[in-house]
């Protein structure tokens, strides 16, 4: 996946996507399966928004339940089926307790009731069946979770993804697939005839250069940049979307086998305790967010909130920061509604036109961005009088000298990692990989998502000269600028320490 700015000046494409997040890889990926010209841009790079800072989990959405919304439901736990047979190596089954105290907001028969449906929801699609609990039953299975006021509980199942690589592995297929791509690409305005959008004009944010990119059709997949961009067609317009934060922790490895979900005291939200790649994920926080979207970091309330109801399921006092080893947090471009608490505004996606032609998507899970897509393509190319016929391609096998590259990746993180025991000789193969086939041009870029180093307890900093000798060499970086990119990198480990 090479970054080609010259193709992007002298097309003229049927489509053009205005971001890198899950939605519009997919997006991308499915246009350019069916036929389309197509472009994508990124401002910064791909799954560096919400769609790299998710809760790792690809599911039905069991809380939804409660707001009767079996349609979105259903749609997931399908979607679910599809990726775990289409992405094996990225999704992959994940085993849950629910374990219900006294007092929590919902009571022990609601659980039960809520997961056998769930079940019958996903009917051929489901992963096992349920189990209900008794207290014993719980405390067999996780033993280290706290037994005062437990009243019993449920296992189920759901799945677990690589975020970061699924969103990165459809913004390959559709570079393959023959879209142009690129990151660090920022729309600053749109190209408008006769009231009609027919391209943007866009900045390089390596080279500061301005130019333009001619489409048929643009598609506003930004998420919570959308109403930045809606502005941008047309300043009085009202926003799309309603920011929500999503922060999670990423902890050492707490006492638990399984996946937990819980029921906080606080605010009657639902939370996850994950084991992640040999650490313990808790997330997330969903508060209305007024910043920067470029902005949104943990702060002292997000973190407490986290643990204070991690400790209460785990009984341990001594659960508190010392245990952190990094935090992420995501922004999740919820549908604009005012009247409802941030948990309970549908995660159903929202596709609008504006009067000047611009499509604009927002809303929607992960779980659901394959048909997200379909549903988008399919509007796209109906008002472009293109093809609608639809094309799946198999997983693309990418290798570095003969060995396969997420393999290799899977053995750059978690706790053995070969990086961490100091015995990687694949590491410059690596970072050269990351740069010329995966689009990686910053130290962020290479440290966070392509090696994902930056959730270790080291967060890479050991490897950070190291990496940026071999991408310095491998870009033509002056000495200025590798220093402003160790510092920069440097800068991002803090802020998400910053607590």
């Amino acid at each position: 996946m090479r970054r080609d700015i010259e193709q992007l000046k002298a097309n003229h494409f049927d489509i053009l996507i205005i971001g890198g997040g899950i939605n519009g890889c997919a997006i991308a990926r499915d246009a350019a399966l069916r036929g389309a010209k197509l472009a994508l841009i990124e401002k910064e790079d791909f799954a560096s928004g919400a769609s790299g800072k998710t809760t790792k989990l690809i599911h039905g959405g069991i809380r939804y339940l409660e707001q009767f919304n079996f349609k979105l439901v259903c749609e997931s736990l399908r979607e679910r089926a599809v990726l775990l047979k289409q992405a094996p190596h990225l999704v992959k089954p994940l085993e849950f307790i629910i374990p219900v105290y006294k007092h929590d907001p919902r009571s022990l028969l609601k659980i039960r009731t809520g997961v056998f449906i769930y079940d019958r929801l996903a009917g051929g699609n489901n992963i096992r069946p349920h189990r209900s609990l008794k207290k014993h039953e719980v405390l067999s299975l996780e033993q280290n979770i706290d037994s005062l006021n437990l009243k019993g509980g449920v296992l189920y199942c759901d799945a677990q993804m690589d975020d970061i690589r699924l969103c990165l592995d459809n913004a390959i297929s559709a570079y393959d697939t023959g879209a142009s791509l690129s990151n660090k690409t920022e729309a600053i305005g749109f190209i408008k005839e006769k009231g009609r959008i027919i391209g943007i004009e866009a900045r390089d944010k390596l080279t500061g250069e301005q130019f333009f990119i001619r489409a048929g059709m643009v598609i506003n997949a930004t998420g919570a940049w959308s109403n930045r961009i809606i502005k941008l067609d047309d300043p009085a317009s009202l926003d799309i979307t309603r920011p929500t934060k999503g922060v999670h922790i990423v902890y050492r490895r707490l006492p638990h086998e399984r996946a937990i979900l819980l029921s906080a005291h606080k605010d009657k939200r639902v939370l996850f305790i994950i084991p992640w790649r040999g650490y313990t994920l808790i997330g997330s926080t969903d508060t209305d967010y007024a910043g920067s979207a470029d902005d949104a970091y943990a702060d002292t309330n997000d973190v407490e909130y986290l643990l204070e109801e991690a400790r209460r399921v785990f009984g341990l006092k001594n659960l508190d920061r010392k245990g952190i080893i990094t935090t992420f947090t995501g922004l999740r471009p919820l549908v604009n509604t005012q009247d409802k608490l941030t948990w309970q505004v549908s995660r159903e996606h929202l596709i609008k036109e504006s009067p000047s032609g611009l499509i604009s998507v927002v809303g929607g899970k992960y779980t659901t961005y394959r048909h997200l897509a379909e549903q988008v393509v399919g509007l796209a190319l109906a008002k472009i009088n293109a093809s609608t016929k639809l094309s799946i391609d198999g997983e693309r096998s990418r290798t570095i000298k003969g060995r396969n590259f997420k393999e290799c990746i899977t053995h750059m993180v978690g706790p053995s990692s070969p990086v961490l025991q100091k015995e990687n000789n694949d590491l410059p193969n690596l970072i050269e990989h990351a740069v010329k086939e995966e689009m990686a041009n910053s130290l962020i870029d290479l440290l966070v998502r392509r090696l994902q180093l930056s959730i270790t307890p080291s967060h890479g900093l050991e490897y950070l000269k190291e990496c940026a000798d071999i991408m310095a060499a491998l870009l033509g970086w002056t000495d200025t600028k590798k220093e402003q990119e160790i510092n920069l990198y440097k800068e991002e480990v803090r802020r998400n320490m910053n607590f």
